[in-house]
């Protein structure tokens, strides 16, 4: 290999653990993880040749040029009689017949463009920050591949995002590190944890400030990116009940129409108003009587919330800033999104004072989104909210449960992070990125809030 392709001490490493093993690539940034993934890839194309079909994911189209650079300036390097290589498809054909294809995994419809692809070797990069393993799990049916030629699947992640509690525990938390596990699966793997100190072609002293910085103040991410340290972050607010059980699919479920008296089903938005920070807000549907069928065809316990979708104003670049979305827009949105579900056009938010003289929920009001004061008592709130999402864990049918719809990213990316408050532990720290979980708060610590004779009520449990 030339120059540009000699691996560190880590990465040699991580090269001679025995293919027959998957491996779990999981530290801190910048250790050079995917530098060791395209080192496999490129040994794997080079060793089988014209059997050799590797596919490489990650969760955003946009997030896949990075890589496609340094695959690309590798594989020129490693094959000096050149390379067919397409941008516009991320695909990389080797002279000798091997095959690289890049793709996102974003959404459910994503699988779709990539079941039937066969690949003897399935990487998936910063895993973490996937919403949900349920789409990856649905293309390990593509591993396969001619006799002698070994199947094999590789993950990559930083701590953090919102799959952190769930790689955490299946490939971090009482892992011996380079020592062979097996899951319930029955598929072995090798944990192989790394550091930015790892990584001997950089400065290590400016990249640990940068990482620092990009923390954006939060320690306890800045430590885990830094040390690999899963353990912390899976001590954030609602690590030991927010997971994989909170999740269900992206559904076409909708509510039915009519009174909530003939068909069971209640729904409603909750709203946490922002303007240089997010708006959020929950479409939310609750079934009122046991047995009811609801997204997934799914059967949720009696006065579940079940979260079917969002609006946000969240910057793409930072989900605690906000894109100063006056009330008619947030009006807009969101009864656009009600539209679609059916959800009524009622529900609980916060409100706020001098705008052009009147009450946001006034002037919200004004374009037909009719919410009312939530009770914001903050503990008792995230109480509720924890002991619903502990139910959904637990899987009692008679206990009510919390569920998010895997289309509702920005409350999926923003909750597993949410750290407690430093003073009041049994608080969120509002300077984080509350703004979704402050909607949900309000959606569960409220009362229901029935039609009778013709005007809205509360309801109680």
């Amino acid at each position: 290999m030339s120059k540009l392709t000699t691996p560190t001490p880590w990465q040699e490493r991580v090269l001679a653990i025995p293919e027959d093993l998957n491996i779990a690539m999981l530290g801190g940034r910048g250790s050079g993880k995917t530098t060791a993934l395209a080192l496999l890839a490129l040994r794997h194309c080079v060793q089988y040749e014209d059997k050799a079909r590797v596919l490489i994911l990650r969760a955003t189209y946009k997030s896949l040029a990075n890589l496609w650079d340094e695959l690309e300036a590798l594989f020129r390097d490693a094959f000096p009689g050149g390379i067919s290589s397409n941008r516009a498809d991320f695909i990389i054909r080797c002279p000798n017949g091997a095959i690289v294809t890049l793709g996102n995994l974003g959404h459910k419809k994503d699988v779709a463009k990539w079941q039937g692809q066969e690949a003897n070797l399935l990487a998936v990069d910063e895993i973490t920050n996937f919403t949900t393993l349920r789409h990856i799990n649905m293309l390990r049916a593509n591993l396969r591949g001619p006799a002698g030629i070994p199947t094999r699947m590789i993950v990559l992640g930083n701590p953090g995002g919102p799959l952190h509690a769930t790689i955490a525990r299946l490939h971090v938390t009482g892992r011996i590190p380079w020592r062979p596990y097996e899951l319930d699966d029955g598929s072995r793997w090798v944990f192989a944890p790394s550091t930015y100190l790892d990584n001997s072609t950089i400065d290590t002293e400016r990249y640990a400030r940068s990482i620092i910085a990009s923390s954006g103040g939060d320690r306890a991410l800045a430590e885990a990116w830094l040390n690999n340290n899963w353990a912390d972050l899976a001590g954030a607010f609602f690590a030991d009940v927010f997971g994989e059980h909170c999740i269900i699919p992206d559904s076409t479920f909708r509510v039915p129409r009519g009174p909530v008296s003939e068909h069971g089903w209640y729904s409603c938005v909750a709203l946490d108003w922002g303007w240089s920070a997010p708006t959020a807000a929950m479409l939310a549907i609750q079934p009122r009587i046991p047995g009811l069928i609801g997204p997934g065809g799914q059967v949720f316990p009696k006065h579940s919330w079940i979260i079917v979708d969002e609006v946000h104003s969240a910057r793409a670049d930072d989900p605690n800033a906000g894109k100063g979305w006056p009330p008619q827009m947030v009006a807009e949105e969101v009864l656009a999104a009600c539209e679609r579900w059916n959800v009524r056009r009622y529900g609980v938010g916060d409100d706020a004072r001098g705008l052009q003289n009147d009450t946001l929920l006034e002037q919200l009001s004004k374009y037909g989104l009719q919410l009312t004061k939530p009770r914001k008592d903050r503990i008792s709130g995230w109480v509720k909210v924890k002991a619903m999402m502990a139910a959904a864990r637990d899987g009692d049918p008679d206990t009510p449960g919390l569920w998010i719809s895997e289309r509702c990213r920005y409350a999926l990316e923003t909750l597993p992070l949410l750290p407690r408050d430093d003073v009041r532990m049994e608080d969120v720290d509002t300077t984080a990125a509350d703004h979704a979980a402050d909607a949900i708060r309000y959606l569960v610590n409220s009362p229901v809030m029935l039609a009778s004779h013709g005007r809205i009520v509360a309801g109680h449990y």
